[in-house]
C-alpha cells in the first residue's frame, strides 16, 4: 500500500499533471451492490460465487472519482474512487430450511477508497448517418481498496426475549445494534473493521464528441467484484458461543431461531438446538469459517473530461488488433479526440 501511496501523492500533487491537456476526467457513479456470504440465496445449500446472492437484497452504491490517463495512446489510466457501499443479507428471504430457520440478518454500510488501475481492451466508434457521434470503450480494471465497515443488526420480531429487552430499555422497535463489541459468536473483532480488498472487473464507456472531434463527457456502466479476506462482513461465522459469556444483548443476537420462524421454514428446518448454543462437546455451526465473504457493484458512471481536448482516444484501431465491421461499427479515419 505503500507504493500506491507515494503514485497518488505525485500525481495528485505535480502542477503539470493538472494542467495536462485532457490527462484528468472526474465524475460520480450510482447503483447498487450486494454481498456473497453465509446469508444467501436458493432452496439447496451454498452456491460458489454470485449464485447465492440475494438479489431482493440489494443496496444503494454510490461513489465519486478522479482518473489519470498514463500513456499518451490513452491505453492505461489510473482511478481514484471514494464510495460509500450497503449490503445486507436476511435468512428470511432464503427458501432453504435451515437457513431460514436460522432467522439472521445483518446490514453493513461500508466506505471504501480505492486505487485501480485500468486498460482499454477494445474500442469501436459508433456511426450514425455517416458521422461519427461517439466510441464505446471496453475497459477491464484491477486494484486495491480500503475498506472501514461495521456490521449491524436488530432483534427480531419472533425473538424469544425481545419484549423482555424492550421492558429492560436495552433496545426499542426495529433499533439496529453495532455487532463486532457484542461478541455474538464468541470473538470481538471490533479492531478488525478497517480491511484490504482488490476489485476487479469491467466496464463499458461511451464517450460524447463536441464539435471538432474533442471529447467533452462520459457514461458508462460497470460491474465490480471485490475479494476480501475476512468472514466477518456479515457477522455470520463459526459456531454458536456460550450466551452466558455474552450481554442479554448480545446473546438475543447470536441466535434469533424461535418457533415461529421454524414452523415458516417448514420440514428440513431442524429444531431450536440446531440452531443455538448446546455445549462445547456439541459445536453447532452458525457460518462456514472456510469462506471469506465478497462483495460486488453495479454501477452508472458519468465523467467530465478536463481541461480542454483529450487525446485518450486518438488511437487507430491496430491497437486492440480490431477489424472494420459493417452495420454501426465501420472502419474510418482515426478520431480526434
Amino acid at each position: 500500500m505503500a507504493t500506491f501511496t507515494l503514485l497518488t501523492a505525485f500525481l495528485l500533487c505535480s502542477p503539470c499533471a493538472l494542467l495536462a491537456q485532457g490527462n484528468w476526467d472526474v465524475g460520480f457513479a450510482a447503483g447498487v451492490s450486494n454481498y456473497m456470504g453465509d446469508i444467501g440465496d436458493g432452496a439447496g445449500t451454498a452456491r460458489p460465487f454470485i449464485w447465492d446472492l440475494q438479489e431482493l437484497r440489494s443496496r444503494p452504491a454510490l461513489g465519486v472519482f478522479a482518473r489519470r490517463k498514463l500513456d499518451q495512446n490513452g491505453l492505461w489510466h489510473l482511478r481514484f474512487d471514494l464510495s460509500q457501499i450497503n449490503i445486507s443479507g436476511n435468512d428470511k428471504d432464503t427458501k432453504n430450511p435451515a437457513r431460514r430457520a436460522r432467522n439472521l440478518h445483518f446490514r453493513n454500510q461500508m466506505t471504501e477508497g480505492s486505487i485501480r488501475l485500468e486498460r482499454d481492451l477494445m474500442q469501436k466508434p459508433l456511426v450514425w448517418a455517416r458521422q461519427r457521434r461517439a466510441m464505446l470503450t471496453i475497459r477491464g480494471f484491477v486494484g486495491l481498496a480500503r475498506v472501514n465497515h461495521n456490521p449491524e443488526s436488530r432483534v427480531d420480531a419472533n425473538n424469544l426475549v425481545r419484549d423482555q429487552l424492550i421492558e429492560s430499555g436495552i433496545t426499542s422497535d426495529g433499533q439496529w445494534h453495532s455487532l463486532p463489541e457484542l461478541m455474538t459468536g464468541g470473538v470481538d473483532y471490533s479492531d478488525e473493521l478497517s480491511i484490504t480488498t482488490i476489485p476487479f472487473g469491467l466496464s463499458a464507456v461511451i464517450t460524447g464528441q463536441k464539435r471538432g472531434g474533442a471529447a467533452d463527457f462520459y457514461v458508462g456502466i460497470e460491474i465490480g467484484f471485490r475479494m476480501t479476506d475476512t468472514d466477518y462482513l456479515d457477522d455470520v461465522t463459526g459456531f454458536y458461543a456460550d450466551p452466558s459469556e455474552m450481554s442479554q444483548l448480545g446473546a438475543a443476537l447470536s441466535s434469533q431461531s424461535n418457533l415461529v420462524d421454524l414452523e415458516l421454514a417448514g420440514p428440513g428446518a431442524g429444531s431450536l438446538t440446531a440452531h443455538s448454543y448446546i455445549g462445547d462437546e456439541i459445536p453447532v455451526i452458525r457460518g462456514n469459517p472456510a469462506n471469506d465473504d465478497a462483495y460486488g457493484t453495479l454501477m452508472i458512471t458519468y465523467g467530465k473530461v478536463l481541461n480542454g481536448r483529450s487525446q485518450s482516444f486518438n488511437r487507430n484501431r491496430k491497437s486492440y488488433g480490431n477489424r472494420s465491421r459493417g452495420g454501426l461499427f465501420k472502419k474510418s479515419t482515426r478520431m480526434k479526440f
